[in-house]
């Protein structure tokens, strides 16, 4: 099946989920791709994509960083592919289905990435996983990240430090000054420094680093660059070449609005064989014999691919990146960046209020943090959960703080109604 007849039946495949009565009306929706073209301006454009989620009228949901939501023609969708593979059973997965789910995904890492530098994992834990455990680190080798890492990053570099003697140098990231970053991780540098391991978009402030920056220096330094993507893909517009990232990961169930336990590993063509697949199995091989004790590893990045996959999951989670990019990531990151910057700017006006996201505009994204300076920031989350607003308390890096997410779901509206909730505690 070629691409463009994949992402075709995916519009047409959108029938009703045998679930409550709102769910059941949203299969009478016309399909979501005539809707856009439909959409004469952007209110138009912006009420038809609301209106493709299934919250209740009362409940504000600004998590997405945490988990984001899935788009009604994705759960359609989910649900008849589940039914037709329960229908005509399989062990495998349609290997031409699998690819053109890949090679969606790679729209939205940018200019020149290839399906076959393209792996479907589980999570982006799972990325992190097969990046930090597959590269040929020694004791000594060092490791640079930062304190305000995703525990998905810390434990699992944590794990290798006590496995094999590897050495982590930790930075707090400037939040005051975007290059700073660069400055901060050139400092920590040294002949022993292996491998730069970051956020693309931290989990704690929303910040996002200077990556053409920092993908210059660590090709000059000779130094592998990795990237966890997990709160940036569909996000924005992304660029690995260009930023000379060597490899990358994103779970599929955040801002892409996929399904959960799905994710994408991306890994640079030129660094395949130096990226050792750990966990192996059925389709991570390209010819294997037990009598002559031969094994050759897949040509590509399926490589890291092992054993049977819930299929409909990840045909979802091509669906979602379909999704995503029929809107435009561009528009995705004008929208969401107008209500960020409209809550941020509520914000710094009001008393006892410390905003802890970058002070520069270009290094902030669709994610804010902030606390309170005298009350507790659990008093804020408690008050605005009772008004059915659902935000994220953070405790990484000891920052005790709120944090708030805009996707395409969100509105100005609801900007006004959590700033609002937020001056009433």
């Amino acid at each position: 099946m070629k691409r463009r007849q994949f992402i075709g039946s995916l519009g047409a495949l959108t029938g009703g989920l045998i679930l409550g009565k709102s769910e059941l009306s949203l299969a009478a929706q016309p399909d979501f791709k005539s809707a856009i073209r439909n959409a004469m301006d952007d209110d138009a454009l912006w009420s038809t994509v609301r209106s493709q989620f299934i919250f209740p009228d009362d409940y504000t949901y600004l998590n997405t960083g945490g988990i984001g939501a899935l788009p009604s023609p994705v759960m359609n969708f989910i649900q008849r592919c589940t039914f037709d593979d329960e229908k005509y059973p399989s062990p495998g997965h349609d290997h031409n289905k699998w690819d053109n789910v890949k090679e969606i995904c790679t729209g939205l890492l940018g200019p020149g990435v290839k399906m076959e530098e393209i792996a479907l994992v589980s999570t982006a834990t799972e990325g992190i996983n097969i990046i930090l455990n597959g590269l040929p680190l020694e004791k000594g080798d060092e490791v640079i990240t930062t304190t305000h890492e995703h525990p998905a990053l810390h434990i699992p570099l944590l794990s290798r430090m006590q496995r094999d003697g590897i050495k982590i140098r930790v930075y707090e990231p400037d939040i005051e000054k975007g290059l700073g970053n660069v400055e901060r991780i050139n400092d920590l540098i040294n002949s022993r420094t292996k491998l730069v391991f970051l956020s693309h978009v931290t989990c704690t402030t929303g910040q996002c680093f200077p990556l053409k920056e920092i993908g210059e220096l660590c090709r000059d330094k000779g130094i592998w660059f990795a990237l966890d993507g997990a709160q940036a893909a569909a996000q924005c517009e992304m660029d690995m070449k260009g930023w000379n990232v060597d490899f990358y990961t994103f779970s599929g169930h955040k801002w892409t609005l996929g399904p959960k336990r799905t994710g994408v590993l991306y890994v640079r063509e030129e660094l395949l064989d130096t990226l050792r697949p750990i966990t192996v199995g059925a389709y991570s091989d390209g010819g294997y014999n037990i009598n002559d004790m031969s094994l050759k590893f897949h040509a590509t990045a399926q490589r890291y691919e092992y054993a049977t996959q819930n299929a409909p999951l990840f045909y979802g989670l091509g669906k979602a990146a379909d999704y995503v990019q029929t809107i435009g990531l561009v528009k995705v990151w004008e929208h969401n960046r107008k209500l960020a910057e409209k809550f941020y700017s509520g914000l710094i006006e009001m008393d006892d209020i410390e905003v802890l996201s970058p002070k520069e505009e270009k290094y902030r994204t669709a994610m804010i943090t902030f606390r309170p300076t005298i009350k507790k920031h659990t008093e804020i989350s408690s008050h605005l959960s009772k008004n059915r607003i659902r935000t994220r308390g953070v405790s990484e890096a000891g920052l005790n703080g709120i944090r708030v997410s805009f996707h395409i779901y969100n509105n100005e509206e609801e900007v006004d109604r959590i700033l609002t909730e937020i001056g009433n505690v």
